[in-house]
């Protein structure tokens, strides 16, 4: 009989993914403290400090709570469906590599690249913000500059190995952590009159000019549409919550560590999203001209006008430093993603066998390199305004990955409706997101009328855009000519139920339990352990 230990490293039979030497291949070199740590940095990214002044502005404070409110449920509904099929088949690839397995090959072929080119394209976005971000402190250098030297930093953090990659988003994570309870506090403190003006603000802002801004029409209807059109910021700051998903291979133990970590994601999202803006928009009105400006750095930070409001003038420094690393922090998680995606493609036979190839660090260094391809776009906005790019990119890919979204839910139902079919009880799933399928029925539909109506606006009356329609829907056509290429070059075809192949997963999954059983008996943790792991 194998060790227990070892068994309860096995996440699948075919997740030993390797390249094509035999002594390379991906190293499971991220344990529980990366995984938790990488959740919460990806889903951090420089929206939630940079636009979340515009989205306050655009439907009022009242309005902003509620679309992130909303949003962050969706986002819950989106990590609790990717968690349950990723302890189920955990393979680097992650949720383009469940497509083709439960869906059709030629679906995950298409969001696989479609995902890909979305992650490549997000990082001139995030380094032409940081470059803007460091302006904040000195114009005088040429933004090129520190855009190599980020460009530099990101690619040695990819080409090194997974480790490397997950140290570094543990420090990301927790600067990004201890700015955000400190603006909580803070901002708490100086709404209960705690500021150098000890002018206590409460609720005043709500009252006057109002909880809810109109758009595009008077009354309710338009207090409606500032809410409904403020969701698709909402979505660009939760940021890329399936990043765990996709390192499946590389995550020890990812049967037990990557649940983990979702069953975390309502608790996050209420504290460092729902609050952080219920916080802020208590403490600046939403006509304010400040919340409008369009600067790049965190002179535009609602957290920054806020507390320069109040007479704290230290706190725009640290908050620019902290976002700075945030932007650096979301390029390289772009670039792991997007590279472990062609990984998974390559896998499937998807991409080129080549980006299967790993360096002694198990990093798949071709598939890192064409990720990189894409960056140097970014010195095209040297001499543009980067903040104007930066919203540019913003929308297209932030529709992109609402199609990601939507391909999770539908290849979950699949899942859920074929174990059925062959009479699996999910008992016997190494964990089971609470309350499906409704829970992937709702975020399925809700993900749809984001993506659906996200340009309603260009449809008003004077309101059209070619730009503003392009952005909005573009990707859309995409993807669907992408689906039907691959459609007629792999010859795909829908896979039934009754043909979905559960027996070798069942039955790796079955040793880990007997493995996890033996571990059980051999661990004790304590009460005040148990209650940290369960919150955080």
């Amino acid at each position: 009989m194998k060790d227990a230990r070892l068994v309860a490293q096995d996440s699948s039979v075919h997740d030993l993914e390797e390249g094509t030497n035999e002594h390379e291949q991906l190293k499971r070199n991220m344990g529980a403290r990366h995984i938790n740590m990488i959740a919460i940095a990806g889903m951090i990214g420089t929206g939630l400090f940079l636009s979340s002044g515009k989205t306050i502005a655009k439907a009022g404070p009242v309005g902003a709570l509620l679309a992130y409110i909303l949003m962050g449920f969706i986002t819950a509904g989106v990590s609790y469906t990717t968690g349950e099929i990723t302890a189920f088949m955990p393979v680097t690839g992650g949720f383009v590599r469940h497509a083709a397995a439960f869906m059709e090959p030629a679906l995950g072929a298409a969001t696989g690249w479609n995902f890909w080119y979305t992650m490549a394209i997000s990082v001139p976005a995030e380094l032409s913000a940081a470059a803007t971000l460091i302006q904040f402190w000195n114009t005088s250098v040429n933004p090129a500059v520190w855009i190599t030297v980020f460009l530099v930093v990101i690619a040695a953090l990819n080409f090194c190995g997974v480790r490397l990659y997950g140290e570094s988003e543990v420090v990301f994570a927790s600067m990004k952590i201890a700015l955000i309870v400190g603006l909580i506090l803070a901002g708490l403190v100086v709404d209960l009159g705690g500021g150098p003006d000890h002018n206590r603000i409460g609720f005043r802002y709500w009252r006057n000019p109002g909880a809810f801004n109109s758009y595009l029409a008077d009354g309710n209807t338009g207090k409606f549409l500032a809410f409904w059109s403020s969701l698709i910021s909402a979505a660009f700051s939760y940021g890329n919550i399936q990043v765990v998903a996709l390192s499946g291979t590389e995550t020890q133990n990812p049967r037990k560590i990557i649940p983990e970590a979702t069953k975390k994601t309502f608790y996050r999202v209420f504290f460092f999203y729902v609050l952080s803006i219920f916080i802020v928009g208590l403490l600046v009105p939403y006509n304010l001209d400040k919340l409008q400006t369009s600067t790049g750095t965190a002179q535009q930070s609602p957290f920054v006008i806020a507390f320069q409001e109040a007479g704290i003038k230290a706190l725009p420094s640290i908050i620019n430093a902290v976002v700075t690393t945030s932007a650096i922090s979301s390029g390289s998680a772009c670039i792991f993603l997007a590279s472990r995606t062609l990984y998974g493609l390559s896998s499937d036979g998807h991409a080129p066998k080549i980006f299967l190839q790993c360096n002694r660090w198990g990093t798949p260094f071709w598939a890192v390199a064409l990720s990189l391809l894409p960056s140097p776009l970014v010195y095209l906005t040297v001499s543009n305004n980067a903040s104007i790019v930066f919203g540019w990119f913003l929308n297209i890919t932030t529709v992109a990955g609402l199609i990601g979204w939507i391909v999770i839910q539908v290849t979950y139902l699949k899942f859920f409706y074929a174990l059925k079919k062959q009479g699996i009880s999910r008992e016997e799933l190494p964990y089971k997101s609470p309350f499906q399928p409704y829970t992937a029925w709702i975020t399925l539909l809700m993900v749809f009328l984001v993506i659906f109506f996200s340009g309603f606006d260009v449809f008003f009356p004077g309101n059209f855009s070619a730009s503003s329609f392009l952005t909005c829907y573009l990707n859309i056509a995409i993807f669907a000519v992408l689906y039907i290429v691959f459609k007629f070059l792999l010859k795909s075809k829908v896979i039934s139920m009754e043909d979905i192949n559960f027996g070798p997963e069942l039955e790796s999954i079955r040793e880990w339990k007997e493995a996890e059983a033996i571990e059980a008996e051999k661990s004790h943790v304590g009460m005040a352990k148990r209650i940290w792991n369960k919150v955080f």
